[in-house]
């Protein structure tokens, strides 16, 4: 499962799992600290938004090279952040607000530890769901109508699945950074598994566009979506060599945020 479905929306699910888990952890601080009379709310969110904010500025100077500009940049709608950094500055920040604002510690501390272990069960609930979900030995056309088995074609080695189509403005400006992926990593294999959509369209698309892939498959009935929860578009699908599910991102994958998923799997 890829995303959260309300109504005809499709919400990406590690992002809604942390909202929620944020906003269960206020609730508790704020429960807490009406208790003792005092305020929790502008010191967990100055830790929320200032740990994101250096998670970000290190994931921003690690790959540089990959933005063409500022506004990409700012553009966190990758989810690019540093993991490491954002942990860092979170335990500093958690640790300098504990130490300036005594009367607020339980709250704060009760706010941030239920936060944490939601955060915790959610992310063990998602694991063990990738746990389950394997490259299934689907057969599909290429845009020549030759039948490409999907695990078979993924066997062995780093395979990114991407679930796209040509009416998807995200989809579409994506595209252009897996292509130039496909050629900085020959040792992965680029699986474009259009959606739905009739070959000529797909065809036409493509040459309009300039876009030239190794491996474009067709999914006529959105088989692999269905089978793995992949509600929405784009969807970037990462699989080991055994074709066990690695990482699932729902939504507009960056030059950066792609390299840096690479460069965690690639040995």
């Amino acid at each position: 499962m890829t995303a959260i479905i309300l109504g005809p929306l499709a919400l990406p699910l590690s992002p809604m799992l942390l909202l929620i888990s944020v906003l269960l952890g206020l609730l508790v601080a704020a429960l807490v600290a009406r208790k003792h009379k005092v305020s929790v709310t502008d010191p967990l969110l100055t830790l929320l938004l200032g740990s994101l904010l250096v998670g970000r500025i290190v994931f921003v100077a690690r790959y540089a090279d990959s933005f063409d500009s500022v506004w990409q940049m700012l553009d966190f709608r990758d989810r690019g952040f540093d993991l490491a950094a954002t942990l860092l500055a979170a335990a500093v920040i958690l640790c300098w607000l504990l130490w300036r604002r005594r009367q607020q510690r339980k709250a704060m501390l009760a706010g941030v530890l239920t936060a944490a272990m939601l955060l915790a069960v959610f992310s063990s609930v998602i694991y063990l769901g990738q746990q389950q979900a394997v490259l299934p030995a689907y057969s599909f056309e290429r845009l020549n109508g030759q039948q490409v088995n999907l695990a078979e074609l993924g066997q062995g080695q780093i395979t990114v699945v991407n679930l796209w189509a040509s009416w998807c403005p995200p989809c579409r400006r994506e595209m252009p950074v897996l292509q130039q992926a496909e050629q900085d990593y020959p040792q992965v294999r680029f699986v474009l598994l259009n959606q739905r959509e009739h070959p000529e369209l797909v065809q036409q698309y493509l040459e309009q566009a300039g876009l030239q892939f190794q491996h474009v498959l067709l999914d006529r009935q959105g088989q692999l979506a269905t089978q793995l929860g992949a509600h929405g578009l784009p969807v970037t699908l990462y699989f080991d060599g055994e074709g066990q599910l690695l990482h699932s991102h729902m939504g507009e994958v960056s030059a950066a945020s792609l390299k840096q998923r690479l460069q965690q799997y690639i040995p």
